[in-house]
Parts: structure tokens; C-alpha cells; sequence
């Protein structure tokens, strides 16, 4: 990830009511203490994305992120996953170092083992159109402060207020401006762009269902596919975490445009898989 500072988004939600997210649980941080908005690239605070999902291969490569969005599903790209190849690793933050607890917080890791893996069916690997995928894993996971899910709005009469939603904030361990993967998992916050922009960066002209961010010097790189792209908003008398996108494909410069899947023109298919096969 070419990055730089965290943002948060607190805008008027529309009065819709109550359960509207697919986990109740979700969104929500330890304590952490307030910081500025990234635009070019930071090391993420330790306890500010504990839904992150570090995907590995069986032989322990690097392959994406994705997300944590119920106890037994991740949500990453369709391009990212292995088929009996995938392990989703949640808990992860430094990846060079060991497990430690600060205070009462532990960075304690648990590698999920993927069962089986639902690529949306129109995903086109040339053009990448309708790039998601869900992850089941093996054994359902327990939550605790550096596990948990991230939100995703259920509620389709949101839309208009989450397209609104701008900057968006992304985390990942892709590459860095030393040109390797890095260490520390990493944020950025990202503009929206129009989708022409997109299609000057990345030669390639957007659907409906992908949506175009990224600033003149940053942007999501190698390694950040199938990592989030979401906003903190508030929610009753707090402040949750919702996903808007997944990170699908960009260009070599690292940054300006990158391409995401929009969640939301998804939330049908995943209420599918989850109903009907978890």
C-alpha cells in the first residue's frame, strides 16, 4: 500500500429502524486513541481493524486481505481465492513479530481453515467484473477485542447515504513505497473518484457494481486486493465500522485510481451464501 492517517466519518444516518447489519457484533474497536486522517500512508493503530484477515496459502505465501463479517465468514475478492490452497489468519497485525498482550489487549492469531470458497458467478478473471468471494470457514470463530467482524449494511435503502460516504478508509499489508509487502498492517484514506478516472489510470471502463477511489500519491498496491475500503458511522448512542468496498485491481504506479467492488450491489448474493450455507 503506497500511503498517509485514519479518518472518521460522522454524518446523519437515515432513521431506518434497528438490526440492519449482517452480524450485530460488528464494527467495533477496542478503545484506540483518536488520530489524524491518513493521505498518504500510515501503520495502522493496533486496535483498529480487528476484523482484518491475513490470506495465506497452505505453505504459508502471502496471497490478500479480506474481512471478518460473521463468525464464520470472510469476505475478499474472487481473484484472491485458492481452492484448497486458502488460509484466512485473524488477529494479525505485525507479521514479523510475536504474539504479546498491552494490558488487557493481545495480539493472539488464529488460522482459519477454509472448507469452501463461493466466487460470485458472473466473476470474470480478464476483466475482473464482479470480483467477491466468500470464505467458509472450518470452525466458527469467538470473538474478542482483536477478532471481531466488520459491518455490512443489509439494508439496501442505505445505499444513498453510503455512496456519499467520502473519504473511505483502507487497510492492508500490500506493497509499500520500498517496493515489498510490509510488516505492519497499514492505512489509508482514499478519495472517491468519478470513473473516468479510473479508466485513465487503469485502462478499463467500471460497472455499476464497482465504484473508482485514490489520490494523486497513494493508493492500494499488490498484496491490498481483497482488503476493505469502509467509513466509521454513527450508530444509536456509538459508532460502528462499515465495509463500502473491496479492494479488486489498480494500476503499477500504485496510485491515483484503484478499482473496488461495491459492496453493496453485492448484499443480496451475500445474504444468499450466508442463509443457505452457514
Amino acid at each position: 500500500m503506497n500511503t498517509i492517517g485514519i479518518g472518521i466519518v460522522c454524518l446523519i444516518l437515515p432513521l431506518l429502524g434497528s438490526a440492519m447489519f449482517l452480524d450485530p457484533a460488528c464494527g467495533i474497536r477496542a478503545p484506540i486513541p483518536t488520530v489524524p486522517r491518513i493521505i498518504n500512508g500510515a501503520i495502522a493503530p493496533l486496535r483498529s481493524s480487528p476484523w482484518m484477515a491475513f490470506l495465506h496459502t497452505t505453505d504459508n505465501y502471502f496471497v490478500c486481505g479480506g474481512t471478518l463479517i460473521t463468525n464464520r465468514l470472510v469476505l475478499t475478492a474472487a481473484h484472491c481465492y485458492l481452492k484448497n490452497f486458502t488460509v484466512a489468519r485473524l488477529g494479525e497485525y505485525d507479521r514479523d513479530d510475536v504474539e504479546k498482550c498491552y494490558g488487557n489487549y493481545c495480539t493472539l492469531r488464529i488460522e482459519g481453515k477454509v472448507d469452501r470458497g463461493f466466487k460470485h458467478r458472473l466473476f470474470d478473471p480478464d476483466t475482473l467484473a464482479y470480483d467477491i468471494a466468500l470464505l467458509r470457514l472450518k470452525q466458527r470463530v469467538e470473538y474478542r477485542d482483536n477478532i471481531r467482524p466488520i459491518c455490512i449494511v443489509t439494508d439496501t435503502r442505505w445505499r444513498n447515504y453510503i455512496n456519499s460516504l467520502d473519504p473511505l478508509t483502507g487497510t492492508g499489508w500490500g506493497r509499500t513505497e520500498k517496493g515489498q509487502d510490509s510488516g505492519y498492517l497499514r492505512t489509508v484514506d482514499l478519495s472517491r473518484q468519478d470513473p473516468i478516472y479510473c479508466l485513465m489510470y487503469t485502462a478499463k471502463h467500471i460497472l455499476k457494481t464497482q465504484f473508482c477511489a485514490g489520490n494523486l500519491d497513494s493508493g492500494f498496491c499488490n498484496g491490498d486486493s481483497g482488503g476493505p475500503v469502509g467509513a466509521l458511522i454513527p450508530y444509536k448512542k456509538s459508532s460502528r465500522f462499515i465495509q463500502v468496498g473491496i479492494s479488486s485491481f489498480g494500476n503499477h504506479r500504485c496510485a491515483n485510481a484503484s478499482v473496488f467492488t461495491n459492496v453493496m450491489s453485492h448484499v443480496d448474493w451475500i445474504l444468499l451464501v450466508h442463509n443457505n450455507y452457514t
